[in-house]
Formats: structure tokens, C-alpha cells, sequence
């Protein structure tokens, strides 16, 4: 009889959250979807400087052989694309990347079945330890924005970005925190 009221009352638990989910604000939804989606994923290991416009195909196969769940594809909107000329993509959730910072989610962008974008996205509050892994990892690579005459101006909020020139194209980041918002990197390749 015990058991039958602990599962009675678990599951009206459950339909009470179901049920008042869509009314918290946002941010306490995202972070909910965030935690389960990103529950038992592995971590996100490819160095930002490493990319390359490698073929879709091998891009795919060798993350899923990696176990992450990528969702794939096609026929983009303008909101889901970082450049006109990108038509596939695939994004899989991530628990931390790199040196174990909390992360959110990994995006690759393609363009004729060739890696042209990556987008990490990192949990809020890894604000910090996103900056002094980009410090170490890229301080052989030119920044970009502290050339004489450089604009790159701001993201979405106004914020200045951080540029990178490696090997194969540029990385972009936010050079300094907004609040309530989740940092994120940008890989692009050379054209």
C-alpha cells in the first residue's frame, strides 16, 4: 500500500510540472531542457583551432562514433544559418567541453557537404573559464581586433568580439560577459 502512494504521488508531481512548465519564465525552462538533454552526453573534445572544412560525412560519422546524438538537417530558415550560403546542419547537446567547462550545445554548419561554421554554446556562468581556456589555448594564433583599424563589431548585445586567426579561419567570441546569457564561440572558415 506504501508503494502504491509513493508512485501515485511521484507521478502527480510529474503532471503538476508538465503542467506548470510552460509557464516559468525561460531562462528556468532552458535550464531544465539544458540539464535533461545534456544528461550522461560526453564531452566536447575537438580543438577550436582545428577545424577544418573537412567533408560533411566524416564530420558526422566520427561524432556519432564518439556517442554524441547529433540531430541532423537540411533546408534551412534564415534564423539557422550563420551564413547565407550554409544548408545543413547538425547539433548535438554537450555536457562540458575542453577543460571541463559547462557547456550547452554543439552546432556544425555546412555548406555543399563542407564543414563551414561550428557554434559552441556553454552554460551560463562559464564565462570565465571559457576566456582563460581561449587565452592559453589560442596566445600563438594573431587576434585579430587588436589590429590597427580591425572592426569586428559587437554581437547581439552590443558586447565587443575577440578574434582569432588560425589555421584554417577565424574564431569569434564575446570579449566580455552579459548577464543572463550563455557564451558562446564561433569557428568560421576561410573562404
Amino acid at each position: 500500500m506504501k508503494l502504491i502512494k509513493l508512485v501515485f504521488f511521484a507521478a502527480v508531481l510529474i503532471g503538476v510540472g508538465k503542467l506548470l512548465f510552460p509557464f516559468l519564465p525561460l531562462q528556468y525552462q532552458h535550464g531544465i531542457i539544458d540539464w535533461y538533454g545534456r544528461f550522461g552526453t560526453p564531452t566536447y573534445s575537438d580543438s577550436p583551432d582545428n577545424f577544418s572544412a573537412r567533408d560533411q560525412d566524416s564530420v558526422i560519422s566520427e561524432n556519432q562514433a564518439r556517442g554524441h546524438k547529433l540531430k541532423c538537417y537540411g533546408n534551412l530558415g534564415p534564423a539557422e544559418r550563420i551564413t547565407a550560403q550554409n544548408d545543413y546542419l547538425c547539433s548535438a547537446y554537450i555536457s562540458n567541453a575542453y577543460d571541463n567547462i559547462p557547456a550547452r550545445l554543439v552546432t556544425f554548419f555546412f555548406t555543399n557537404k563542407k564543414l563551414s561554421n561550428v557554434r559552441i554554446e556553454f552554460a551560463d556562468g562559464s564565462f570565465d573559464q571559457l576566456q582563460d581556456y581561449l587565452a592559453r589555448k589560442l596566445a600563438d594564433y594573431p587576434r585579430l581586433d587588436q589590429m590597427p583599424g580591425a572592426r569586428f563589431g559587437t554581437d547581439s548585445f552590443g558586447k565587443k568580439l575577440v578574434v582569432w586567426r588560425v589555421r584554417h579561419g577565424l574564431i569569434t567570441a564575446q570579449a566580455e560577459k552579459t548577464l543572463g546569457q550563455n557564451p558562446v564561440i564561433l569557428w568560421s572558415a576561410f573562404k
